[in-house]
């Protein structure tokens, strides 16, 4: 189902860190597969006239390529319990592959792959294993809209490491000791004898669902990467909603002043509203994101309000097979997007913006799960 509630699909791709505590693992079961692809046509209405930057990417539907058509993604998933023991996998081909770290020539990424343990009191595990940070996913049939929010480019996907998770009443909580802010580098030994750590605690509130996470790492001696994250979700007959709120610091600090990198920090406030009714859905996003550090405008530190609208409409056309259709509006306060008129002439935005793009995404999804309830 496209417009699902993505907290969900989150939560059922790191189930073993959420909420396997509460699983009993008592039977052999698996493997079992599941299969999603997406392709998708996008066309970026203001017509940019050089290499799209990376500002223009994030309003598309596949993430790198505009008035194209695009394989988004396809993901072949595997799962499986042995007694107390479960696994789960997954292998990502297309465009969104390149989000996953230690992808093979942007096309390929093993995206997951863990064993999980279910001691009872709680569950362990290890692998690469997904991040229970934010409200949307890598898998477009997970995610309400088709584009992705500007706040979920500063989101890790997955991390190497070892997880414990447990269940107390309704509070759900997880800790793991990882590689980094990302998954390893190929190349690297860890030089710096430095790991991040995960941390986040989950609970059901009346009506909705309440999540509060944070990552910590300080790599190769040179930035300190920092993100909090706060979700609260939930759905009521045809309706659903979700509010996330996002802050990103990376702190270079590395003695050497020609090897620290920018310092960056993002703030961004993202709200979802949608429902589907029968074969129909619709869903709408908002957002305000505030930007510093993450590219340079004419050799500077870029600094940037950007808010961002987006509505979606979708139509299943069977069971699993749905057709969406995207309009996404950005606008900045700064000169960021590539089209027509940039550097040149200042486009005054609602909010005294003076940048603005608009894309249309038109995406066809074959979804591992079928009908929209």
């Amino acid at each position: 189902m496209p417009s699902a509630k993505s907290l969900v699909s989150t939560g059922i791709s790191a189930v073993f860190l959420l909420a396997g505590a509460t699983v009993a693992l008592a039977d052999d079961t698996g493997p079992t597969f599941t299969f999603g692809s997406s392709v998708s046509f996008d066309v970026d209405i203001n017509q940019p006239r050089k290499q799209n930057t990376d500002e223009n990417r994030k309003t598309y539907a596949d993430g790198e390529s505009e008035e194209s058509f695009n394989i988004d993604l396809v993901q072949i998933g595997v799962s499986g319990t042995r007694s107390i023991v479960s696994y789960g996998a997954k292998f990502d081909f297309g465009d969104w592959s390149e989000v996953v770290d230690n992808d093979i020539g942007d096309e390929a990424a093993l995206q997951e792959m863990y064993l999980a343990v279910d001691a009872g009191f709680a569950v362990f595990s290890a692998g690469r294993i997904p991040t229970p940070i934010g409200y949307e996913v890598v898998e477009p049939w997970a995610d309400p809209n088709i584009s992705r929010s500007r706040a979920w480019f500063y989101q890790p996907v997955s991390h190497d490491g070892a997880a414990i998770a447990g269940v107390a009443g309704p509070v759900s909580m997880m800790a793991a000791v990882v590689n980094g802010f990302h998954t390893s580098d190929n190349d690297q030994n860890n030089p710096d004898d430095e790991y991040g750590v995960i941390a986040s605690i989950g609970s059901r509130i009346p009506g909705a669902d309440l999540r509060l996470s944070a990552i910590y790492s300080d790599e190769k001696d040179s930035v300190r990467k920092v993100e909090l994250n706060g979700l609260i979700s939930g759905s009521r007959d045809h309706w659903r909603y979700g509010l996330e709120g996002t802050w990103f610091d990376g702190d270079g600090h590395s003695h050497n002043a020609s090897r620290a990198p920018l310092d960056a920090t993002v703030g961004d406030v993202t709200g979802y509203g949608g429902a589907t009714f029968g074969h129909w859905s619709g869903d709408m996003r908002l957002s305000w994101t505030d930007q510093k550090g993450t590219n340079k405008n004419f050799e500077r530190r870029n600094h940037e309000n950007i808010v961002s609208f987006t509505l979606t409409g979708g139509y299943e056309i069977v069971d699993g097979v749905v057709l969406r259709a995207e309009y996404r509006v950005d606008s900045s306060s700064d000169r960021i997007f590539d089209d027509h008129n940039s550097y040149t002439d200042k486009v005054t935005g609602p909010y005294g913006q003076t940048d603005l793009i608009n894309v249309v995404n038109v995406q066809l999804m074959w979804t591992p799960a079928t009908g929209q309830n």
